[in-house]
């Protein structure tokens, strides 16, 4: 598979936690920001839980508070 490099800013606070966090999990940060690439993807593609039940019942709440409550119950 052919590789291509990529350019991206960030806070500089965000990259030193990120860059520390990679560090202690044994990644490098391209690997980490690899690994974090490919969850977002994963992630993007699934319907959260909430989104899933949202057609099956009526709410007072917005699809954001759903899933607020669900991660605070987890």
């Amino acid at each position: 598979m052919k590789s291509k490099g990529v350019f991206i800013r960030v806070n500089e606070d965000l990259l030193e936690e990120f860059t520390k966090v990679a560090l202690s999990r044994g990644l490098s940060r391209s690997e980490a920001i690899r690994k974090a690439m490919e969850e977002f993807i994963v992630k993007s593609r699934k319907k959260s839980v909430t989104s899933q039940m949202r057609g099956l019942v009526r709410s007072r709440f917005s699809l954001k508070e759903l899933e607020e409550v669900y991660l605070v119950s987890k």
